[in-house]
């Protein structure tokens, strides 16, 4: 156990004090040793009581309170900078792990060093065996993303490393990468296009980004049949906004003129 890395798990959150406590369940019962993680909560201004929720339950957790929304890039610089691990577990509030997720994940870092950024396989919360995520494939040319897997069934497709341009929702970065290319890009990208600016540099400083299919998580949104609005990004004004701005933007910054 000496040898495992200290591994720092930033959470932001904002009004899901259920969800958030869930998850926080999850990861206190992960077989990665409690004495090599460092966990942190990012309270974005949240109204429903969550920072006294955590304090009350969870007094050996770390939590910061924004005061005024920052968002979800902005919250999750908040905690990299108070953040002391090698590597950073950047997950979203409404997810469950898998007991063996976060030593999943450090095996990539020690097997492959170009590895900047890996992420666990995400799957439906709702319909356990069916992929939300394993990893996005980005056209220039187009601007439409795809995401790979997403709605299969899992019946064993997945067993290799999956290349990937980026990650939303949950990954793990190795801190020589935050310091190489920098923090996220909260003022340009508060949210969506986020990740895709991140994985950008990473990937153009020479890091390689992938998906581990042995580690898993459970996302809790809702079945795309369900919620179409959702899977567009347009289930809020705000979320709206943002995805249209943001993927003009992304795409004239990184775009060749040609595309």
């Amino acid at each position: 156990m000496d040898d495992l890395p200290l591994v720092s798990v930033v959470i932001p959150t904002h009004n899901r004090k259920e969800k958030l406590v869930r998850l926080l369940r999850s990861i206190l019962q992960s077989s990665y040793p409690k004495e090599k993680l460092e966990i942190t909560v990012v309270d974005d201004a949240s109204t429903d009581g969550t920072y006294k929720e955590v304090r009350k339950r969870f007094p050996e957790i770390k939590i910061i309170r924004n005061e005024k929304e920052l968002l979800l890039a902005g919250s999750r610089n908040v905690g990299i900078k108070n953040a002391k691990g090698r590597f950073i577990f950047l997950i979203d509030d409404d997810n469950i792990i898998d007991n063996n997720c976060i030593f999943e994940l450090i095996k990539t870092f020690k097997s492959y060093q170009k590895i900047g950024v890996v992420a666990p396989i995400m799957y439906y919360l709702k319909v356990p065996n069916r992929i939300w995520c394993a990893g996005i494939r980005r056209n220039m040319l187009t601007s439409l993303t795809k995401i790979v897997g997403r709605d299969e069934i899992d019946n064993g497709q997945y067993r290799d490393l999956v290349e990937s341009k980026d990650f939303p929702n949950a990954f793990m970065v190795k801190r020589e990468v935050i310091e190489r290319v920098g923090l996220f890009d909260d003022k340009t990208f508060p949210i969506h296009y986020d990740e895709a600016d991140f994985g950008e540099r990473v990937r153009r400083a020479g890091y390689k980004i992938v998906c581990n299919p042995k580690a898993k998580v459970w996302h809790d949104i809702p079945l795309p049949e369900k919620d179409k609005a959702r899977l567009l990004h347009c289930h809020n004004e705000l979320k709206a906004y943002y995805c249209g701005r943001n993927r003009i933007i992304f795409h004239k910054k990184y775009s060749k003129r040609w595309q």
